[in-house]
């Protein structure tokens, strides 16, 4: 019975195709004709477009007009303090449905007693309280949808979050408990000593690091603040147990010590209240700031130029040096409109005569690394091997142009626009603005610091360019520092002059994966977490 039904119905379908195929197609109709010309008149054929006149190139020759720059409005900062000398700085931004918050110490790495351990430190409050683990933390915070983050270095430590505005009370509770209860547990101190010491070792290939450490190395005398790296050493790292991270965080994270800085919509009274809740029983008494002090001046017959050797390297990465000035420098607005003129802008005569007149690089700069003490100042950048020495004495040659002529009217008034130019970016959005308003605190500047600068810059003249930089850019107490292939770059750096030259062979690469550690708990080997956490250095 069933294979009946299969033929009928294959009868039945075969009979719908051919009826199918025998139906004839619709016929097409073709459009109607164009009506035929009137009586009396002609069909022309379709007019060419005009072709345009001719490009007159004199208009060429004179650049529009500038609408003029836009006046810098700094916003108003509001400030507060708790009696236990909590500070809260406050600014108001209702454009986004945000918050964004920081909360800061004006005390860093220079009040450490071993290498790495306040960014070890830092990184480690995010990893745990005594309330939540490593896990819990970031699934609130994540369940909030907060951004988070924690930096170190040499003169403060803070944390940093950014949240909807509606869970803002959420976001302080557990920022609270970052900062009043981190746990420091050893089973994550091993994972973050792990991803320290595979990134110590990662860099013996990293060129711009290994410039960075010989430059703090030959500028700062041993058991210096400053002579380091943050990340610490491979013995001081590996050295750090729970017990000193708590000492660190109890030393520097005090009340006295710590700054609260909110942006955002958020009412000033409603983020007062939170900071009450969230800090007003918080206990402790500020202690005295280390200032790290001036290192000592360049010695007489010192050798002044130190080459790292890299074999094969077919760039030098190149700084001429010196220990610069702090950042309560009463210099500092002329400072920064030298530096400005020497390399710290595209246009910078450091640029303009390194990369656009010789191409002995893709870029070349200058800056002062300002701090509570005298960071370092350098200039140079990665240049070609075989252009090495040229590109010194060029470096050479333009700080000693700064220190002997007066600038011209122009290139001073570009320089003066540049730093003002780049001044509404400080508060562009909520984040950037609670990050402003914790640098303020850091290094302990008015309030009203970036809301004078610009009339403070429009009065530093042609003299005081040339003032600054005879005052702090003497070419008798500046080192040169390269990394680079010493068989091609050093005969050619000696025959400069600079006191001779001290080459030490770069440190030898190693395999960067790290052997997992042991948990001394619980036996079992811990690795890295692999956890976005901590910026070493800000």
């Amino acid at each position: 019975m069933l294979a009946r039904r299969s033929q009928i119905g294959a009868l039945l379908g075969l009979a719908l195709f051919s009826l199918a195929a025998c139906q004839t197609p619709a016929p097409v109709v073709p459009p109607p004709p164009d009506p035929p010309p009137e009586p009396g008149t002609t069909q022309e054929a379709p007019k060419e477009a005009a072709a345009p006149p001719p490009e007159d190139p004199s208009f060429r020759k004179t650049p529009p007009q500038s609408g003029g720059d836009t006046p810098f409005i700094a916003p108003k900062i509001d400030e507060a303090r708790l009696p236990n000398g909590l500070r809260v700085l406050y600014v108001m931004r209702r454009e986004m449905p945000v918050v964004a918050v920081n909360i800061v110490v004006n005390r860093g790495a220079e009040q450490e007693s071993a290498p790495g351990l306040t960014s070890a430190m830092a990184s480690m409050m995010l990893s745990g309280t005594k309330q939540r683990s490593a896990i819990k933390l970031s699934e609130e915070l994540g369940a909030i949808g907060a951004r988070y983050g924690a930096w170190a270095d040499h003169d403060g430590v803070g944390l940093t979050a950014q949240a909807l505005r509606d869970k803002t009370p959420e976001l302080f509770t557990i920022l609270a408990d970052v900062v009043l209860n981190p746990a420091f547990d050893p089973a994550e101190l091993e994972r973050e000593r792990t991803r320290r010491l595979t990134a110590i070792l990662q860099q013996a290939d990293q060129p711009g690091v290994l410039l960075q450490n010989a430059i703090t190395e030959r500028l700062y005398p041993a058991g210096h603040a400053y002579r380091d790296p943050l990340i610490g050493t491979e013995a001081s790292v590996k050295a750090i147990k729970p017990a000193d991270l708590a000492r660190q965080h109890a030393a520097l994270f005090r009340p006295e010590h710590t700054t609260v800085t909110i942006a955002g919509d958020i009412d000033k009274a409603a983020a007062l209240a939170l900071v009450e809740k969230s800090f007003a029983a918080w206990k402790g008494q500020g202690t005295p700031a280390k200032t790290p002090k001036d290192p000592p001046a360049v010695g007489k017959g010192e050798k002044r130029v130190f080459l790292v050797d890299r074999p094969g390297a077919t760039q030098s990465y190149v700084a001429v040096t010196l220990a610069g000035v702090p950042r309560k420098n009463p210099d500092f607005d002329a400072l920064m409109v030298m530096n400005t003129l020497l390399g710290g802008q595209f246009t910078s005569r450091l640029n303009l005569n390194l990369r656009e007149k010789h191409a002995y690089t893709y870029g070349a700069r200058s800056g002062f690394d300002m701090r509570h003490g005298p960071g370092p100042f350098t200039a140079g950048g990665a240049i070609m091997t075989p252009a090495t020495a040229p590109a010194v004495k060029e470096i050479f040659a333009e700080i000693e142009r700064l220190r002997k002529e007066l600038v011209s009217a122009e290139d001073l008034a570009d320089a003066k626009a540049n730093l003002v130019r780049q001044l509404p970016a400080r508060f562009e959005t909520a984040g950037e603005t609670a990050g402003t308003l914790a640098s303020l605190a850091v290094q302990g500047l008015a309030l009203d610091e970036l809301a004078t600068r610009p009339s403070r810059i429009s009065k530093i003249s042609a003299e005081d360019v040339k003032r600054v930089a005879e005052k702090y850019l003497r070419p008798d107490q500046m080192r040169v520092i390269v990394v680079g292939d010493a068989a091609v770059v050093e005969k050619e750096l000696a025959a400069l002059d600079l006191g001779g030259v001290e080459v030490r062979k770069a440190p030898a690469k190693k395999d960067a994966k790290a052997e997992p550690k042991k948990d001394a708990a619980k036996g079992a080997p811990v690795g890295p977490t692999g956890r976005p956490r901590v910026n070493l250095g800000r």
